[in-house]
């Protein structure tokens, strides 16, 4: 919770005069996580502040503020933080109307700034058009204009709206009218968003369906390059991680031998060497054999032995031998048809690493006996199975924590299969064990 909170207050922190943001909450407690920060950072930045109470009392925002450790009364006092009713903000005789709202924000910020504040904040619970009262269907005509107002503007405005009351035509149409949406807790920039030339130009519809096929098309694209440049990374990184592997094989590894070479031979030809000496070089001896063996891991990790010189399969093998034998988890391997394909190195690491967090997750967090991972050649597809007869998860549950989560299991293999243009499918359920398959595409 901290950690979103921190987050929420340096997107929040980023705000300038001139945005225009819709906030869409569905509790008290959403609500309060927003604007709590929204105006005491308005307040420590020397901005005046006005807040439209509708739903909530001014004692209910005060106590916001209490809370967050600010000493309201200051501020009050000096005119710097307002509550207004929506009666007195939005309404006047009992009517709505755009115009008049937009020209009463255009006075208060001039107002501000004349009183040397550097900018208007403002927020406003907008459940004040639910109450049917005259103008109020223009609500949507109203945030549209105020797109003419904001840019350039030395104001900053948060529309706020309960989705527990609001129609979802209604919300809708706000996120058509807000370059920056909260929903929750989270800020975007919105790419529902129409600007009001777009909103009030000719053809409305059609600049919606034109700027919806961009974003579309947008998205594509970035797609694209996130894959291009995770593939340039993790090919950067097998790289780094090779030189690495070199250098503790054959530089600190051999190191290490030497020096427990001359060890075990310091003595040699020597009488009279008290029995604790010999005893300590012995034990230095047996230090070393379990760094060799450390440092021989580590370099075994960073690039698998005989990728290259062997082939996959028998690298596989290997693993998934010293790994059964490490962790005691029977690990039952099998390769059918893989020998006879031309893999690049690309999807030959990435096989490799799939395995290898796969047994890794079910070593760490499965409680398992036994492992099986199934790795067969079925054109045009290749088709990798991991499976294990461990505690199982709810996989529904799973899938949502996984953004939150700070284990990288199984969204590591879900990106290496993305990145190798595949699809995964996750089946388990508590007490039942795991089964992941992997289909990647293989042109040959």
């Amino acid at each position: 919770m901290r950690d979103q909170s921190s987050e929420l207050e340096q997107r929040l922190w980023r705000l300038q005069a001139g945005d225009h943001l819709c906030c869409l909450y569905a509790s008290e407690e959403e609500h309060r996580a927003l604007l709590s920060p929204f105006l005491r950072q308005g307040l420590e930045r020397h901005e005046k502040v006005l807040y439209i109470v509708d739903d909530h009392t001014a004692g209910q925002i005060l106590a916001y503020l209490s809370a967050d450790g600010v000493e309201i009364s200051q501020y009050v006092q000096r005119g710097q933080l307002a509550v207004l009713s929506s009666g007195e903000a939005y309404m006047h005789d009992g009517t709505f109307e755009p115009e008049r709202m937009i020209a009463l924000l255009r006075s208060e910020t001039e107002r501000a700034v004349g009183e040397r504040y550097k900018a208007l904040r403002v927020t406003g619970e907008m459940s004040w058009a639910l109450k049917g009262l005259p103008g109020s269907d223009r609500i949507v005509e109203y945030e549209a204009k105020l797109n003419t107002f904001f840019p350039g503007s030395q104001c900053l405005a948060i529309c706020q709206y309960d989705r527990r009351r609001f129609d979802p035509r209604v919300l809708l149409d706000v996120l058509e009218t807000h370059p920056l949406a909260v929903i929750g807790t989270e800020v975007y920039d919105n790419f529902y968003y129409m600007p009001p030339q777009d909103f009030f130009g000719a053809n409305p519809i059609a600049a919606k369906l034109d700027g919806w096929l961009t974003h579309l098309k947008e998205r594509k694209r970035s797609e694209t390059q996130i894959r291009t440049l995770t593939r340039k990374l993790m090919k950067t990184q097998e790289d780094e991680r090779r030189m690495i592997s070199r250098e503790l094989h054959d530089r600190v590894g051999q190191d290490l031998s030497g020096v427990k070479l001359a060890l075990e031979t310091l003595f040699d030809q020597q009488s009279g060497v008290a029995s604790e000496i010999r005893e300590k070089v012995i034990q230095l001896s047996r230090l070393l054999d379990r760094t060799i063996f450390t440092v021989r891991d580590l370099a075994y990790d960073l690039r698998p032995p005989g990728l290259d010189e062997m082939g996959i399969v028998q690298a596989l093998s290997m693993f998934c031998d010293d790994f059964s034998e490490k962790t005691q988890i029977q690990t039952d391997y099998r390769s059918v048809g893989i020998e006879k394909m031309k893999l690049d190195f690309n999807t030959r690491i990435n096989l490799y690493r799939m395995i290898q967090e796969g047994l890794n997750n079910i070593h760490k967090h499965a409680e398992a006996t036994r492992a099986v991972v199934k790795l067969t050649a079925a054109y045009p597809h290749i088709l990798l199975r991991i499976e294990d007869n461990g505690k199982g998860f709810d996989v529904e549950k799973r899938a949502r924590e996984i953004d939150s989560e700070k284990r990288m299991g199984l969204r590591s293999l879900q990106e290496r299969t993305d990145l190798l243009g595949g699809v995964m499918i996750v089946a388990s359920k508590p007490g039942q064990g795991t089964r992941i398959l992997i289909k990647l595409p293989y042109t040959g």
